[in-house]
């Protein structure tokens, strides 16, 4: 079951011409979340102030703090912050996204988290080449004694290919569940109204999808990282 399947606010857009039939719905609502954040960032951004403003001030906390973060994660990986920090900003605010009445969270599409697990496989098998060479690479994979790289290369690889398996189900499942969950009071809610006080019962489900929210981006950034850290070998604490 797909949850756009029952449209949404940016449904109307299909009525265009230049859009497919085809193009999921789900891809309207990521590329609104990237033009948010882009056009977010560049107003932050665009008047930096050596005595900051309240909003440079935010800025510079939460870069502080997605830094330290992935530095506790992986020692000297100040390089690794914009690729880490991006994934837990835009999937805590696609997670978020769904819980705006009329909208969709693309992170509740398979499609979506697949997408994401594939960068991070990508991005971990480039910096693990980068940092130690092809050779170093595939000497990873073939594993230790030599004599044991017929046996042990595909079991590396099949380790390597079902962590971003992985981590695009459990983001999917969790995100997918608690959405369905809201929709799911939402369309009992008269029958809600006769027996029981709904709002506390609302109001608690929202407030749980906004800490699985904020835990799942956290999850999937902290997983990504730690997965840099062991092709660098370079693992913090």
């Amino acid at each position: 079951m797909e949850l756009e399947s029952h449209g949404s606010w940016l449904h109307f857009l299909f009525r265009l011409p230049f859009l497919p039939s085809w193009l999921p719905e789900i891809v309207l609502h990521s590329a609104l979340i990237i033009l948010i954040l882009g056009l977010g960032s560049y107003l932050f951004t665009r008047r930096l102030q050596r005595i900051p403003s309240k909003s440079q001030s935010f800025l510079e906390i939460v870069v502080i703090g997605l830094d330290n973060f992935v530095k506790g994660i992986i020692p000297q990986g100040s390089r690794y912050t914009p690729l880490i920090g991006s994934f837990f900003i835009y999937i805590l605010v696609m997670n978020l996204f769904g819980l705006i009445p009329g909208m969709l969270s693309p992170t509740s599409n398979l499609n979506t988290t697949i997408a994401l697990a594939l960068v991070t496989l990508f991005s971990v098998q480039y910096f693990a080449i980068k940092k130690h060479g092809v050779l170093g690479w595939l000497k990873h994979f073939a594993g230790e004694p030599l004599g044991m790289a017929p046996l042990m290369f595909p079991v590396h690889v099949i380790s390597e290919l079902a962590k971003p398996f992985s981590l695009c189900i459990r983001l999917f499942a969790n995100i997918f569940g608690e959405d369905m969950s809201i929709m799911m009071i939402i369309i009992f809610l008269p029958i809600l109204l006769k027996y029981v006080i709904p709002a506390p019962t609302y109001i608690f489900m929202v407030f749980m999808a906004v800490f699985t929210s904020i835990v799942q981006a956290l999850i999937f950034s902290v997983l990504s990282a730690v997965y840099i850290g062991f092709a660098l070998g370079e693992e913090g604490d």
